[in-house]
């Protein structure tokens, strides 16, 4: 007799990595329930070549808020593995890291106390044990989930991307308009990731032994190579302004005293021009080959 699948439920499944993690269980042989606010949101494709998700592309769609847990009833039942990469990214709503990337994984966290669920992988960020990075909200809410798993009763994977091809796109983006902007000289080395490729790490976080797990794509490379990277597919002449340190963190204090979420923001966009982010190369897609189908979508 046939063994029946394993249930996942993916929250985070309309943003940039959720929706291409959604395929990547499906590929898999997996059981999938895709959490959303609206089924429009999840099945709209996203920016940077994310894919829209349908009703054919998941098992069910659950329609709720993870910042109410009054509207996720019954979300957990029958699931096995809970996966989540809930966030900001670039939302406009004014909460902050805080409030979205810990408070709504924590709400996930208790739901997971009154039920079956076995494991819980989660999307944290490399480097979070580095001085420079981890006093920024942004790895202070991160690193609560990841202990608040830790003591809980669940199986957790913590999977850790050293940055997002996504991240990339905008580089793009600046290169198509002529002109691209660095905060710092833009020295500091990278190795971001595909969101397919990281999707297939998540998964094996899932079936895996490992509780944490670096991921960097195939190629180790600069800011400035990078942008220069996009210009040279874009058939330009790199065209690249430098914005100091010293300056940028400047005007981070200032939207600070606009905007606490848009000041945090500000201050981790500061802080990774500055620092490496290199992982181990588990991803396969170069960041030519992402740039080029960018490129050509748009045209």
């Amino acid at each position: 007799m046939a063994q029946e699948p394993k249930r996942v439920l993916v929250a985070g499944a309309t943003g940039y990595l959720g929706k291409y993690v959604v395929g990547a269980f499906k590929q898999r042989g997996y059981w999938v329930r895709a959490l959303a606010r609206s089924e429009d949101r999840l099945a709209k494709p996203g920016p940077f070549t994310a894919p829209g998700i349908g009703p054919s592309d998941v098992d069910d769609i659950f329609i709720g808020e993870i910042s109410r847990p009054e509207t996720l009833d019954g979300l957990l039942d029958d699931i096995d593995i809970v996966y989540s990469s809930v966030g900001i990214s670039r939302q406009r709503d004014g909460l902050t890291f805080d409030q979205v990337d810990y408070q709504c994984n924590h709400n996930l966290i208790e739901l997971c106390a009154d039920s079956e669920v076995e494991r819980f992988v989660y999307v944290s960020m490399q480097g979070a044990d580095d001085p420079a990075i981890a006093g920024l909200a942004i790895t202070k809410a991160h690193e609560k989930v990841v202990a608040e798993l830790a003591e809980s009763d669940l199986d957790e994977r913590i999977v850790r991307p050293c940055g997002y091809f996504s991240d990339m796109g905008a580089l793009l983006g600046m290169a198509k308009k002529g002109r691209a902007l660095l905060v710092g000289e833009g020295n500091n080395r990278m190795s971001p990731i595909y969101g397919g490729d990281l999707a297939q790490v998540c998964v094996d976080a899932a079936e895996g032994d490992e509780r944490e797990i670096e991921a960097g794509g195939p190629e180790v490379m600069t800011q400035r190579e990078a942008a220069e990277l996009a210009f040279d597919v874009l058939g330009k002449r790199p065209r690249i302004t430098v914005i100091p340190l010293w300056l940028a963190g400047g005007l981070a204090k200032g939207i600070r005293l606009l905007s606490k979420q848009f000041g945090d923001l500000a201050e981790f966009i500061v802080v990774a021009g500055e620092v490496d982010g290199v992982g181990p190369p588990l991803g396969t897609t170069t960041l030519r080959s992402y740039f080029e189908r960018l490129a050509a979508q748009d045209a």
